[in-house]
């Protein structure tokens, strides 16, 4: 062999080895995080715009320089179809199949108790992002399971916090026949009767999820003659609610108490037929909340780009929530869910919706909540919300001795 190959040999090896090294320092192992959302069916409407939350997010980290050291986050996403068990499965494909770091979601609580015990069992972390059941952090809580947003306890006690400030002591209740419902109405109640000892609750409905004809629940609501309504009653459902109870007069009987209710997927489609007066509650508002303006402004120019409207409340936690996530990987030097879950428990965080602390014995976020009264601005062809009352998440969370106990209680009960 001669030694002018052999030089030339050598020369190829040294310079394809600084090539494939030059490309793999260039092009760090992404951070690879599922994203699982019912894509499909009625909450499309609402999961689509969460989604365009979370890429906007991660392009901003990654054209910043993204994270340990270079590392690109990168999403898998998948439709669960608001179903537990598909759900379980793509949970489970995602951590299998995709080498997924961790995985954030979902839209219903009943998925969301359904993954929270599979993470349990894979140790792969759960990031809540918009189910609401406090069960999720309290009853079923564990070291694998967190939520980037508010909850049942923090929407029920915020409304009850408002309604025990009104003249109203009968009630009547209607909510969806699934874990959100039933925990969303216990939750206000169980509150309103700490600051209000003489209300009394007159009855209550459960419709299935997807009822769309209210007729009869309407007018035994109205038989009944209470003077308040709460009403956890969510999406298409509210929406159709709402319209068919105008032809009764309803709204002039009746204070009417909904959560979600201040929300823009409720304003914008009902227009005009959302009646004034309503006492509804909201996460985010594009025109209201102690937000930092400019990235806030920043937000919604993009999202409008991209998605055609303004941002819901679920799209501004898909936005932030990456945010908080990509904190705590840099404060764990690592993905691993275990670190990444230490590191987010106990840690307080700036968000565009103001300073957080996700608690170290429940992995709960501590977001603010809202509620006020609906009314008409001439700058908007849907209504808005006046005469807010804010509650701050560590006002109304339960205490760490609290949650301690109501895991306690439910241990009993399931043995």
């Amino acid at each position: 062999m001669s030694v002018r190959f052999v030089t030339r040999f050598l020369a190829t090896i040294v310079s394809l080895t600084f090539v494939a090294a030059s490309s793999m320092a260039a092009d760090p192992k992404p951070i690879k995080i599922g994203l699982l959302y019912s894509l499909s069916g009625m909450a499309a409407v609402y999961t689509k715009g969460t989604v365009i939350g979370h890429q906007i997010a991660a392009e901003e980290i990654n054209a910043a320089g993204g994270l340990l050291g270079g590392r690109k986050i990168e999403y898998v996403i998948r439709d669960d179809k608001l179903k537990p068990g598909i759900a379980v499965e793509e949970f489970r494909r995602m951590v299998t199949r995709d080498q997924v770091d961790f995985v954030m979601g979902v839209i219903s609580s009943g998925v969301a108790l359904a993954v929270s015990e599979v993470a349990k069992e894979m140790k792969v972390l759960f990031v809540d992002t918009i189910a609401q059941t406090a069960a999720l952090t309290e009853e079923q809580g564990h070291d694998f399971v967190v939520r980037l947003n508010t909850n049942t306890g923090v929407m029920g006690r915020t409304a009850g916090l408002a309604a025990a400030k009104g003249p109203w002591k009968s009630y009547y209740f209607i909510g969806p026949d699934y874990e959100y419902g039933h925990r969303m109405n216990a939750d206000f109640w169980d509150y309103l009767k700490t600051k209000k000892s003489d209300v009394t609750k007159l009855g209550e409905l459960w419709p299935k999820l997807g009822e769309r004809d209210f007729s009869a629940h309407i007018t035994a609501i109205l038989n009944a003659k209470p003077e308040a309504v709460f009403s956890s009653l969510w999406g298409g459902d509210l929406i159709a609610f709402i319209k068919q109870a105008n032809a009764y007069g309803f709204f002039d009987k009746v204070q009417f108490i909904s959560t979600g209710g201040g929300d823009l997927d409720i304003l914008e489609p009902l227009g005009s037929e959302m009646p004034n007066g309503i006492l509804a509650t909201f996460a985010y508002a594009f025109d209201y909340l102690p937000v930092k303006k400019e990235q806030n402004e920043k937000f919604i120019a993009e999202f409008k780009k991209r998605a055609g409207y303004l941002p819901k409340s679920g799209d501004i936690f898909g936005y932030v929530s990456t945010y908080v996530m990509a904190d705590a990987i840099k404060k764990a030097g690592s993905t691993d869910s275990a670190k990444v879950g230490n590191a987010l428990r106990g840690s307080k965080y700036e968000t565009l919706l103001g300073d957080i602390t996700v608690r170290d014995f429940d992995g709960q976020a501590t977001f603010a909540y809202n509620i006020g009264f609906t009314f008409g601005d001439p700058k908007y062809p849907f209504k808005r919300l006046k005469d807010v009352t804010r509650a701050n998440g560590e006002d109304v969370l339960p205490s760490k001795e609290q949650v301690e106990k109501i895991r306690a209680d439910a241990k009993k009960k399931g043995g």
